[in-house]
């Protein structure tokens, strides 16, 4: 039977290099294993914005139901989004791209990105690019963020693009860096 997976409370976000050949790959674990810890996501969480392939359906005339339904594999999207308040230079960098970054250009970053929750397990996504923007205000009620969005990619050499594992044990190196 089955384990049933429960992906609640996000308890931390982590990013590196993207995973070649997908999640469950060769090699992903331990890539996985020394990604380093980003800024957590303001109000906790971040949001699937998913949508379902386009659906083609045959009729014949006079019936009310289809005699044949076709989804097109090549339509839908995956994209994630979350935003940050407390930022500091590496996150800016981070979101950015710092020296990376063309002037007059806006820097899309491509990085494999891993939300651990509370619940034990992890999501991962193999690559991901995103792109940031600032939002919001300058006063005493909302604080100014950097809103994030990402598009979901395909594994350069195959492999799923995401899935859910148990949260890793993290290297030492990984644990011990510097938030961004």
């Amino acid at each position: 039977m089955a384990k049933d997976v429960q992906v609640v409370g996000l308890k931390s976000c982590r990013a590196g290099e993207p995973l070649p050949k997908g999640v469950k790959g060769a090699g992903a674990a331990d890539l996985i294993k020394a990604f380093t810890q980003i800024t957590q996501p303001y109000d906790g969480g971040i949001t699937a914005n998913w949508t379902i392939p386009t659906n083609t359906e045959f009729r014949r005339e006079g019936e009310v139901d289809p005699f044949y339904s076709m989804r097109d594999p090549s339509s839908g999207s995956k994209e994630l989004t979350w935003t940050v308040a407390d930022f500091d230079d590496d996150t800016l960098a981070f979101y950015f791209g710092g020296e990376d970054a063309a002037e007059g250009e806006v820097y899309e970053g491509e990085k494999a990105f891993a939300f651990d929750a509370k619940s034990g397990e992890t999501i991962v996504f193999a690559r991901l690019k995103y792109v940031a923007t600032l939002t919001g205000n300058i006063n005493k009620s909302t604080p100014l963020q950097i809103s994030v969005s990402a598009t979901v990619l395909a594994p350069t050499e195959g492999g799923k693009s995401w899935g859910v594992i148990a949260t890793p044990a993290y290297t030492a190196a990984a644990v011990q860096s510097a938030s961004l």
